[in-house]
This record gives C-alpha cells, sequence and structure tokens, in this order.
C-alpha cells in the first residue's frame, strides 16, 4: 500500500487496520493522494469525538450536495470496523431507491462480494425477527464481522430493529458490544415535526413526537453503548432544533470536497453562464401557469443535452454516461405530461432527420439545432463543427433512454446500462439524495408561491458533483427567481461553512446569515421562533455597559484609534459638535476593532456579533474590502441623558443655525456604499445620580443598502 503505509497506524488515536486499508487501495482510480488522505483524516476525527464523547452523543457531519458524503460515512464505516465497533446501523434515507443506493454501495465500495471481505462483514438490509438467529450467529462467531444494517428511515422499519436487540436472546450478549448510527440525511424525517406544538404547551408530559423521530429515540436508547452521527449538506434543521433535544448534535465537522468538485459556487458564482433563465410565461405552477403547451426552453434544453452527449461521447469519446434531469413538479401526472413531450420530440426529431436534405421540416430542425449549437459550445476550447455534430447526433438520440422516476416505479441501474444517454423526468425522488449519473443538462421549470426553504430548495440540486471533467457541456435551466434564490443560498451556505469550522454550534445558532428571500427550514421542527433581524440602515449600540468594560473600551478607542491615526474632516458645518473626522480602514481591521469593543447587555452583544458574521460573510465573498470609521464631534463629548441603561437620542437630528451650512444630522454622516462606524464620546446627564457626568463611549453601525442582508437568531432579540 502506498498510501497508508502502515497497518495499524495512528490518526487522531484511531487506528488505521485492515478494513480502511482495504477500502482506500480500492480508491486509487477515483481519489489523489491529497483527497485520500482528506477522507481518512476527517473520518478519524468523526470516529475520535464519537468515542471521546459522552456515550449516545449526537455528532454532526456537513458537506457540500453531491460532495462525497457516502463515501466518508463508507470510511468511517471502516474506521469503526478497525477499531472495535460491533455494529454499525445505517438509517439509509426514507424511498426504498435511496436504501437500495447505500446498500448497493456499501456493496460496491467494501467489496462485500470477495471471499475475503465477506468475512469481515455481513449485512442485513432492513432486518427483523426472522433474522434474529442469523444475527445471533454473527455476533457470536469467532471471526467477529461487523454487521452492517441498512434500513429504511420509517418507523415501521426502525422499530423491527429496535424490537430484535431489546429481545431476550440480545439483552445478554449486547451488554459489551458498541454500536455506531448513521443517519444519512439526517435533517429529513429524523426531526421530531410536532417540535414548534410541544413549545407552545404548558406541561410537557402531554408534549408529542412524530413517529419515526419516536423510534429513532427508543433506537438510541436500546443501545447501552452508542455514537449517533448526523450525515447532511442542509444542517439548518439539526443546527437549530432545541439544544436539549437528543438529536442536537454536540460536536460537529465540515467535510471538504476533491478539488474537482463543481458546486453553488461553480455554477451560480464563478460560471453564470452556465445557467439559463427559464422565461415566466413557462414556470410550471399547478394553479397560475399548469403549461398546456409545450414550453420552448424545453426544446431548447433537450437539443443542448443531445449535443453535448454527441461531442463528448460519440466525438471527444470519453467512456461515461451523461444524463438530463427534468423536474417540474411532485404531481405525478405532471411528470406523465413532461415524459410525453420529450418522447414525441425525440422520435420526431428521429423521423425529420431521415428526410431528405432539402425538406422544408428538416431544415427547421436543422435551424434549431444550429442555434442552440452556438449555446452548447461555447465554454468549449476547440469544439467539433456543427457538420461533425449534425452527422453523428442521430446515433446518440437512438442511445437515449427515458427513465419515469416517479413513486419508485422505476430504478436505474446504472452499472448495468447499454445506453450512454439517459432522460430522468420525475418529482420529488429527484430532490435529496438521488444519485443521477453524469448529470450535464438539468431542466426545472419548478417555482413554489412564497418563500422557500433553504434546506429543501438545496436538495434539488441534483446537478453539483463532480463534473470538472465535461462541466463545459453543463447547464442548468431555472426561473428567474429560483435563481436569484440560488444565488442567495450559496452566499448562505459559504458563510454557514465558514462559522461551522470557526465558532461553537451554540454560537451558529445565535447568528445565523439568511437572505429575506429564503427560510431556513420547516418551522414545525423547531421548538421556538426564529427571530429575523435585517442588516440594513442604522443600527446604535446605546446600553451602557458595567464599569470595567467603560474604562476599556475608552483606552482601546483613544490608544488604538484616535490617538494612532489620523482623521480627515468629512465637512465643515461650523461647530465642533457638528464636525465629524473619519478614515478608510480594512475590514479586517475593523472586525477587530469591533470584536475589542465590550459590551455586556444581550441586545447589543447580539447586535455585535452578528455584525462581525456580516463582515466576515462580506469579506470572504470579497464583495468588501474597506469600511469607514468616523470621530462624532472629532471626539469632543456630547451630552446625553439616560433611558433606563440607554444613551436616549444617541444620534444629533438635522438642525439649521442662521449662517451656518444646514447640518442634516448624525444619520447623514456616511458613505452610502460602505459600511460605517460611528463612535461617539457621551457625557452622561443623570442628575443626583451616580454616573452623572461619567464619560462613555457609543457605537453605531451603518450596513449600505447594496450590502444589506440578514441574520436568523434562536434566542430573543430586541431591536
Amino acid at each position: 500500500m502506498d498510501r497508508i503505509k502502515i497497518i495499524n497506524s495512528k490518526q487522531n488515536n484511531i487506528t488505521i487496520g485492515e478494513r480502511t486499508q482495504t477500502f482506500i487501495n480500492a480508491l486509487k482510480n477515483k481519489l489523489n493522494e491529497d483527497e485520500t488522505n482528506t477522507l481518512v483524516e476527517e473520518s478519524a476525527k468523526i470516529l475520535s469525538k464519537c468515542m471521546s464523547s459522552e456515550k449516545g452523543a449526537t455528532g454532526l457531519a456537513f458537506g457540500y450536495v453531491q460532495s462525497g458524503k457516502t463515501m466518508s460515512f463508507t470510511a468511517l464505516t471502516t474506521l469503526a470496523a478497525d477499531n472495535g465497533i460491533d455494529i454499525i446501523v445505517f438509517l439509509a434515507g426514507t424511498k426504498n431507491n435511496l436504501l437500495d443506493q447505500t446498500k448497493d454501495r456499501l456493496y460496491k465500495d467494501l467489496k462485500l462480494n470477495s471471499r475475503k471481505n465477506s468475512k469481515l462483514y455481513r449485512i442485513f438490509s432492513n432486518p427483523e425477527q426472522k433474522d434474529a438467529v442469523k444475527i445471533l450467529r454473527q455476533l457470536n462467531s469467532k471471526r467477529k464481522p461487523t454487521l452492517l444494517l441498512p434500513i429504511l428511515k420509517s418507523s415501521i422499519r426502525i422499530d423491527n430493529l429496535v424490537g430484535l436487540f431489546t429481545g431476550y436472546e440480545f439483552i445478554k450478549i449486547m451488554k459489551n458490544r458498541s454500536v455506531l448510527i448513521i443517519d444519512d440525511e439526517a435533517d429529513q424525517a429524523s426531526l421530531n415535526t410536532y417540535a414548534r406544538k410541544n413549545s407552545k404547551s404548558e406541561d410537557w408530559e402531554e408534549d408529542k413526537t412524530s413517529a419515526t423521530y419516536s423510534s429513532i429515540l427508543k433506537l438510541k436508547s436500546s443501545f447501552s453503548n452508542h455514537s449517533y452521527v448526523q450525515y447532511t449538506a442542509t444542517p439548518q434543521g439539526p443546527v437549530l432544533i432545541n439544544i436539549m433535544d437528543l438529536l442536537s448534535p454536540k460536536f460537529h465537522i465540515v467535510l471538504n470536497p476533491g478539488k474537482t468538485y463543481t458546486g453553488g459556487k461553480t455554477f451560480f458564482i464563478d460560471n453564470p453562464d452556465l445557467i439559463i433563465t427559464i422565461p415566466e410565461k413557462e414556470v410550471y405552477h399547478h394553479k397560475d401557469n399548469n403549461l398546456s403547451v409545450l414550453p420552448d426552453t424545453l426544446i431548447d434544453a433537450l437539443h443542448i443535452f443531445l449535443i453535448g452527449v454527441t461531442i463528448q461521447y460519440n466525438i471527444l469519446e470519453k467512456d461515461q454516461i451523461f444524463s438530463m434531469m427534468v423536474h417540474a413538479d411532485r404531481e405525478v401526472d405532471v411528470s406523465k405530461k413532461f415524459y410525453n413531450w420529450i418522447d414525441n420530440i425525440l422520435q420526431m426529431m428521429n423521423k425529420k432527420l431521415d428526410l431528405k436534405d432539402n425538406d422544408p421540416a428538416k431544415m427547421e430542425l436543422i435551424g434549431d439545432l444550429k442555434k442552440n449549437y452556438k449555446e452548447a459550445i461555447k465554454k468549449l476550447t476547440s469544439p467539433p463543427s456543427f457538420e461533425e455534430v449534425l452527422e453523428e447526433i442521430q446515433e446518440t438520440i437512438e442511445d437515449t433512454e427515458l427513465h419515469k422516476v416517479i413513486g419508485g416505479e422505476e430504478e436505474i441501474k446504472w452499472e448495468e446500462t447499454q445506453y450512454s444517454s439517459h432522460i430522468l423526468i420525475g418529482a420529488d425522488l429527484l430532490n435529496r439524495g438521488f444519485t443521477v449519473e453524469g448529470l450535464t443538462v438539468t431542466y426545472m421549470p419548478r417555482h413554489p408561491k412564497g418563500k422557500n426553504n433553504a434546506d429543501t430548495m438545496q436538495q434539488r440540486c441534483r446537478f453539483f458533483g463532480y463534473k470538472e471533467n465535461y462541466l463545459e457541456s453543463c447547464r442548468v435551466f431555472l426561473p428567474n427567481e429560483s435563481i436569484e434564490e440560488f444565488v442567495e443560498y450559496v452566499e448562505h451556505e459559504e458563510s454557514l461553512r465558514s462559522d461551522l469550522k470557526e465558532l461553537s454550534l451554540e454560537e451558529i445558532r445565535q447568528n445565523m446569515i439568511l437572505s429575506d428571500k429564503l427560510n431556513p427550514t420547516r418551522n414545525n421542527i423547531l421548538s421556538h421562533n426564529i427571530l429575523r433581524n435585517k442588516m440594513s440602515g442604522w443600527r446604535q449600540l446605546r446600553t451602557i455597559s458595567s464599569e470595567n468594560y467603560i474604562e476599556e473600551n475608552i483606552k482601546l478607542i483613544e490608544e488604538e484609534i484616535i490617538s494612532k491615526h489620523k482623521f480627515s474632516l468629512f465637512e465643515d458645518y461650523g461647530t465642533p459638535d457638528r464636525n465629524h473626522g473619519y478614515l478608510k480602514f480594512g475590514v479586517k481591521d475593523v472586525i477587530k476593532f469591533i470584536s475589542k469593543f465590550k459590551i455586556d447587555r444581550m441586545p447589543d452583544v447580539m447586535r455585535k456579533n452578528h455584525t462581525i458574521s456580516y463582515l466576515n460573510h462580506l469579506s470572504n465573498l470579497k464583495r468588501i474590502e474597506y469600511a469607514y470609521i468616523y470621530n462624532m464631534a472629532n471626539g469632543n463629548p456630547r451630552l446625553r441623558s439616560l433611558k433606563g441603561d440607554n444613551i436616549n437620542n444617541l444620534f444629533t437630528g438635522k438642525s439649521i443655525a442662521k449662517g451656518e451650512k444646514t447640518y442634516m444630522g448624525d444619520e447623514s454622516i456616511r458613505d452610502d456604499e460602505y459600511f460605517c462606524v460611528q463612535i461617539h464620546n457621551i457625557k452622561i446627564k443623570n442628575n443626583y445620580k451616580p454616573n452623572h457626568g461619567m464619560k462613555v463611549y457609543a457605537l453605531a453601525f451603518y450596513y449600505p443598502k447594496n450590502l444589506e442582508t440578514s441574520y436568523i437568531s434562536t434566542t430573543p432579540f430586541i431591536q
């Protein structure tokens, strides 16, 4: 083995043994050395946290959509087996096709059909009471194989497993056995859908639990020594649920994709020309626009797909499968309608291409293909001629297989197909967890009325994945609103990943940046209100801090900001109270300053923390490099009274003085294109109170319109 030199080496106090080594050896043609090392390191880190945390603790593994999460939990499986885990349970999705997909991957990646590996592992899919004798024999076997139990994420199947392992035959034998539960797509079906209703009840004894959630809790309680790891690309649900919930993660890890991964940033930020807008009149809605007429963009999408496959497979001779996916609505009848449209288009194309060259119908088709050829080749550096494509495209059509993916009607055996080209038309089965091999063209004319849930929308991104080899032929057809939402989501996702790498889960629960256009997740799983607070316009930190903090803030501002920098005059308004200095700061320096400014009252603490996240978010997206700091009244104290613990009327308002320039008020002291911080030197007017005459500093933040966003919080916040 040339990558992992020594069997039983250690990483994060985890043994890398025979099973892991065999698995990694099988990945030589898929992963390079760096990717292999990352995979092992991340999996070892997860297992190390499992084994060092309290028994039954929940962990979260967060990766991109279609980025290799299955490979990650397979690597975790081999490491768990090498480190004495006896049983691994896989909650493998809510649909049979997802269960079969997981089972097939385990067979393939762990080579369970080989004589050697069949002795190391034993797999039982959806085990129940009738399998008890076989499972007991394996647990008592001298070979001590690791038991792999992929099951459907349904209350019936989980309860069957619970019933099996709580039977009297198993109770004694399971005392010293360790179990790992891997919940794939953990934000789907696993969480309690009665959480919101329960939060409004005064009597916790009346709390309700959804069936699958209840079964998972029973499963966890049936194993005295177990770990529970959630895998998902959309962690909003697990992160935001009540921290006291048994499925609320106590530790987490961010999974890194391979270098050739193409995700949201690739499509919506770096290569927006891969995205094609579906016009409003062709956007499907079951009530407002049920599309009784074949959409022109569907024809365009189909042509671009066929041209792309012709180039990639027939001309460039890339030996792989290529696919197109059409997802219009969750209703079965809609999928059937689109299936029939596409079937008819392909048949008509074949018929027209068989006609004589001067036939008007053939000439019209060739004209349409030529138009779409320009779009299909625009990213290719050395594209074949249109004539070359036209010569081969009929062969592509004949080599294309159509699939209806609705209600488990059809299972696609990718490794057994004889076709190079596939078109999948379906409903929600094409959303979460479903793998589409070689997906090049995606057509999704669906857009709901109202706000999308961020996690639901992201799970529709089957077009993400490892596509660097044929990215030039990839296209995504979406309504304009969906495109805008995806751009917003990508920014949210990158911010969330950055935060998850640096912050604790508790900090993230209190601080998640998300566009106004999206909801984080479905409300019914949250036991508290999600409070949304806008990052736009002026916001003030007016609360008087404790005495120690006041002194620290004076030292910070006067010694590190004012004395070390030369401020320029914003504008001469004639009086010291209205004349202010300004300074352009690098955004990282502004973040450092705000971080050092001490506050101890919750509303302002929250505002401060969210602002730091906001600035980091914009900086990471390279949308902001600088900010402005204003020394109001050039540091001269301004007299202000208190209202409770808050400075009353922090801002000076608009005023006109005879012979002087009109002062538009403190709110006008800003740059409309940049984030701004105002520093206010305040002398407290509080007659007959101990703090009368006290000097304090207060801050105000300006969030410009062009950079506005919002954050959500799970803790009460007073605006």
